[in-house]
């Protein structure tokens, strides 16, 4: 085997003169003694481990060394050692706080697409189960609606709505502008118990409009949109928009079955999803109502079916009534249809000023009749809001 150099080598008992050589000598032999001594075919590895002043006697009490020093860890003996070191509920506590870092349930955000993305719901003011989506029952509760007042719940409604900043959720506003108001005068004493719509008699002025001048009565109009197009260009405010699908975050996967009851949701869903065949879409009813007397029946793509009686109180020459719709129109571009339930009086029947929540029904004699029927049944179709 190959020695390595003498100890007194190093010690400077000998000379620089009669050590040079022997030093080259060692350095020259130091890899192949590296070799003998690591190396599959040493003839003298406990003589070169006593060279090196390595006692592996200490060990030789113990049988399992030579098992420990052989074994190689593999992927199935990492997997089981922290199976074994790390308790399952931190796992689930940290995949907790991982899902916390994303969207929090219950945050509101719009989409370009038709239907929600995983996780989330549209935010159409639908009930859903409190036990089908307990996470955002606890966020948001019954802030929105109380639903059935037991199992269910309800989702804020964005349709057709703009969301407005408040440290008050869930309070819905109306459409409205400020008032316009103004006087004008003096008109005479005829002309004050003529007007209609936005015009009133704010009371007398103290002086008597009589007098023996000629001339051309006038009619005193008022029309907002003069004075800012903003009037009259919708039938509710409309600043300008795009439209947007607004959704809720509900949960965050549907695979925990802690998280969300995976049937309650399966229900929950086929209830709300579109429906189509062959790509295209299947018109189903979302809403209806009839008490006997009024009745309507809205459509999953917005269209709005309505309908009823009535009964003007009596026969006389003619009259005009309005009607208030059981649901309000989006605009006054509906249709409406009129019958008279008694065929033994012919009378005129037609609509007339629709608004998107009334119209007038005029009703008048055919030629040769005396009065007209007190009795009409009316139905009307158009876009819903």
């Amino acid at each position: 085997m190959t020695k390595l150099p003498q100890k007194d080598l190093l010690s400077g008992s000998k000379t620089p003169r009669t050590t040079t050589g022997e030093m080259k000598t060692a350095l020259g032999k130091l890899r192949d003694f590296l070799s003998e001594l690591f190396g599959e075919d040493s003839s003298d590895k406990e003589g070169a481990r006593q060279t090196l002043g390595i006692d592996l006697s200490s060990l030789a009490s113990k049988p399992d060394v030579e098992k420990a020093l052989l074994f190689k860890a593999d992927r199935a003996g990492v997997d089981q050692a922290l199976s074994e070191k790390v308790d399952r509920d931190e796992l689930n506590a940290l995949e907790e706080a991982i899902a916390k870092r994303g969207t929090p349930v219950g945050s509101i955000e719009f989409f370009a697409m038709a239907s929600p993305p995983a996780g989330y719901l549209k935010a159409d003011g639908s009930a859903v189960g409190r036990d089908t989506c307990p996470d955002l029952f606890s966020a948001i509760g019954t802030t929105f609606g109380s639903g059935d007042n037991e199992s269910t719940f309800n989702l804020p409604d964005l349709i057709d709505r703009f969301a407005e900043g408040s440290s008050t959720p869930g309070v819905k506003r109306e459409a409205g502008l400020p008032n316009i108001a103004g006087v004008v005068g003096p008109i005479d004493d005829y002309s004050s118990s003529n007007l209609t719509g936005s015009f009133y008699n704010a009371g007398a002025i103290g002086y008597d409009a009589t007098s023996g001048n000629t001339g051309n009565g006038w009619k005193l109009g008022f029309d907002a949109s003069r004075s800012n197009p903003i009037y009259g260009a919708s039938e509710t405010v409309q600043p300008p928009s795009l439209t947007l699908l607004p959704c809720i975050k509900a949960f965050d996967a549907a695979t925990n079955p802690g998280l969300i009851d995976v049937t309650a949701l399966a229900g929950d869903m086929n209830a709300k999803l579109d429906k189509s065949v062959d790509g295209k879409p299947v018109r189903y009813v979302t809403d209806a109502f009839s008490d006997g007397t009024n009745w309507f029946r809205t459509w999953s793509d917005g269209w709005l079916e309505q309908g009823g009686t009535y009964d003007h109180g009596k026969n006389e020459a003619a009259w005009t009534d309005t009607i208030t719709l059981p649901q309000p129109f989006a605009n006054a571009s509906y249709t409406v249809s009129l019958t008279q339930l008694d065929a033994s009086t012919q009378t005129n029947i037609a609509a007339q000023k629709k608004t998107g929540m009334t119209f007038e029904i005029l009703a008048s004699p055919n030629y040769g009749n005396g009065y007209t029927q007190r009795y009409a049944m009316w139905s009307a179709s158009g876009e819903g809001l």
